[in-house]
């Protein structure tokens, strides 16, 4: 059975769907598995070096996202 141009479209357009459907997989709070490497740094480092160099690094958006959900209230 030949396809047409539109059932191709079509079906590109459903697995395009199921791509967006699955659920996405989120860590809200990273351990010490993803936090002792970066606290290893600032002792080697220093907290000014290893900081400046994070913060160059993150998107804006990972930026922007921590300073909207960041607590530092005691």
């Amino acid at each position: 059975m030949v396809k047409t141009v539109a059932q191709e479209i079509r079906e590109m357009g459903d697995r395009l769907s199921a791509l967006y459907d699955e659920p996405a997989v989120a860590v809200d709070e990273a351990g010490g598995y993803y936090t002792q490497p970066i606290y290893d740094l600032i002792e080697e480092h220093g907290y000014e070096k290893v900081m400046h160099e994070l913060l160059t690094f993150l998107h804006a958006d990972v930026i922007q996202d921590f300073l909207q959900r960041a607590n530092f209230e005691d």
